[in-house]
């Protein structure tokens, strides 16, 4: 209810001055203007709608009919930001209590751990260290999924406007940035206009992949291949394939944790038929990015 009082006074304060501009310009006087700022009331209690909305769609303009059709699209979209907003101070309110360092203590961890586990429906066996903060933005409808046994260090902040799925055993270690939305370089400073001009991004890590720490995953990065192994400060802009060693920034691959011969022995003793990488795949990837960069390789990782 308090919230809805001060929502009522903003929109107070803006009808009254948009419902004289439209008065002015219309060349009517104040009873037209009372007239306006009324409905501008009226349609944001039952419709949700803003009064830069209302002046946009040139509400004041329209028949019953259209005012009707318009209005139920502006209350779909006002309930779904409203739940959204609801979402987002839960989330930070969450993160207020359970990323403080006060949970490192050995008797809190656990009770940490699960809060996080039922928060983001993460698997089996999260760990998760202090100042973590994960969180969507811009009204973005975002999913994250965590795997089993996920490590999360201390100053990890995932953020997953976009979709993020991270699958078992990755470790994400201390002040690794995940980015999973974009904006259009058109972008505004308002709600509405920031919304439509953000892009969200889906972004998978898969199995047993190891993040170094202060490494930035962008946008622009769509998958981590399994068993990647990414080094401590590296900026990753691109697809990683499966089992590369990464460093630097710009992130480069350096390597791959096994030879072609040793990744098949590996892969038989570890995964299904069905989940299993193709040799011919990885083989491509290993000349692609080592044998056949080998000299810019070795001059990368001397600098």
């Amino acid at each position: 209810m308090k919230m809805d009082i001060g929502r009522l006074i903003q929109v107070s304060h803006y009808a009254r001055k948009q419902s004289k501009d439209i008065a002015v310009n219309a060349e009517r006087g104040i009873s037209y203007r009372m007239k306006i700022y009324i409905d501008m009331m009226i349609c944001f209690l039952k419709y949700r709608m803003w009064t830069n909305q209302y002046i946009a769609e040139n509400f004041y303009n329209k028949n019953k009919s259209e005012r009707e059709i318009i209005g139920q699209r502006y209350a779909e979209e006002g309930l779904k930001r409203d739940n959204w907003q609801k979402d987002f101070r839960e989330n930070r309110n969450f993160l207020i209590k359970y990323s403080n360092i006060k949970y490192e203590k050995a008797s809190l961890r656990s009770k940490r751990d699960k809060a996080y586990t039922e928060r983001y429906h993460a698997g089996k066996n999260l760990f998760v260290e202090y100042d973590v903060n994960i969180s969507r933005q811009h009204y973005l409808d975002g999913t994250i999924s965590l795997g089993d046994n996920v490590l999360l260090a201390k100053h990890v902040f995932i953020d997953y406007s976009g979709e993020v799925i991270i699958k078992d055993n990755v470790k994400i270690a201390s002040g690794v940035i995940i980015e999973s939305h974009s904006h259009t370089s058109e972008g505004l400073y308002t709600n509405a206009a920031l919304t439509k001009r953000t892009i969200p991004k889906k972004l998978l890590i898969e199995d047993s992949v190891s993040i170094g720490s202060n490494t930035i995953i962008l946008e622009t990065c769509s998958k981590i291949g399994r068993g990647a192994r990414i080094g401590a400060g590296c900026v990753i802009r691109c697809e990683i394939p499966p089992y590369a060693v990464v460093t630097g920034n710009p992130a480069k691959i350096v390597g791959f944790v096994f030879s072609p011969s040793i990744l098949e022995e590996y892969e038989e003793n570890f995964y299904p038929l069905e989940k299993r990488i193709s040799i011919e795949e990885y083989e491509a990837n290993y000349k692609k990015y080592y044998l056949d960069r080998l000299s810019t390789i070795k001059d990368h990782i001397s600098l």
